[in-house]
């Protein structure tokens, strides 16, 4: 992942970007969990009917998200991201809005900006965002090539890259399994934090065993519909010299069914408290994914300006 400056460092998602700096974000402070506008909504209310089998329930749940993302790289969207700069009391000291048309090059993803502010970018702005967007979906699909090639350099990049769901469900320990009514669907919640025996597969797996926090599931599809968590410490990034994520940070992550065909990313919540060297940042952002479609294998994508 290429280092970006403040804010962006730590936010990559469609879903699980969870690390500072080389690896960072979907993150969030203030309160142990995020108060989304339908926090309402997501009160959950329990039910004693018995549990299925479990341990089969949580197999078929880190399958299903392996195969999600990877779905995933075969579908476009349109992102709305929303970002908030807090001050030192965590009170909104900015606001600003960007839409984007989002794709998968591989791990990789590619954001062509369509709008700021819900104003679409004028004529120079758009002439200037196609040519920033074309050179760099080029380049993804040009390394894309070279690591299908190279096993080794796969499997290093493989080592780098930004956490995903799946990479989570192995590192936790799901406890207290319930049944609940989440916005009027059946669903089973799990109780998580960092599983103590089990041993880092990467570099990112000792950053997602500091999470705590609550996931509910779709019994019948075997999905995740929604995963609140937060860090129980703080995060230290190179020693502490690069810098690092405060303990509390926390975020929302939600994937919904689409077209009633697969489920895919849906809704992100974050907010972080942290440090990137000396700077301290305070930043809260929502992001909305909507208008999934499928993206044809082969084909050639430009973004194209009036002349």
């Amino acid at each position: 992942m290429n280092v970006r400056p403040s804010w962006r460092l730590f936010r990559s998602l469609p879903m699980f970007a969870i690390a500072l700096f080389l690896v960072a974000p979907l993150i969030a402070l203030a309160s142990p969990f995020p108060q989304a506008a339908d926090s309402a909504a997501a009160r959950p209310q329990q039910d004693e009917r018995p549990l299925p089998d479990i341990p089969a329930l949580l197999r078929d749940i880190r399958k299903n998200q392996h195969a999600i993302e990877e779905i995933r790289k075969l579908y476009t969207c349109h992102l709305s991201e929303e970002e908030d700069k807090l001050d030192s009391d965590g009170q909104v000291k900015s606001r600003s809005v960007k839409d984007y048309d989002v794709f998968y090059i591989g791990e990789e993803q590619a954001r062509h900006l369509l709008a700021k502010d819900g104003k679409p970018l004028d004529a120079g702005e758009k002439k200037k965002e196609d040519e920033r967007f074309n050179k760099q979906f080029d380049e993804l699909k040009k390394k894309q090539a070279e690591l299908a090639s190279d096993p080794k350099k796969r499997a290093k990049k493989e080592e780098e890259n930004e956490a995903q769901i799946s990479d989570f469900l192995r590192a936790e320990q799901f406890t207290n399994p319930r049944r609940e009514s989440f916005r009027g669907q059946e669903v089973i919640a799990f109780d998580f934090a960092g599983n103590p025996d089990y041993k880092p597969a990467k570099r990112i797996d000792r950053i997602i065993q500091k999470l705590s926090g609550v996931m509910w599931v779709d019994e019948q599809a075997r999905e995740i519909v929604r995963l609140e968590a937060r860090f129980v410490e703080s995060v230290n990034v190179g020693g502490g010299i690069l810098g690092s994520l405060h303990k509390g940070s926390n975020f929302v992550f939600e994937q919904e069914k689409i077209n009633g065909e697969v489920w895919l990313p849906s809704y992100a919540e974050v907010h972080l408290s942290a440090r990137i060297v000396f700077v301290k940042l305070k930043r809260s952002g929502t992001d909305r994914y909507s208008d999934y479609r499928k993206f044809r294998v082969g084909a050639t994508l430009r973004a194209t300006s009036p002349q």
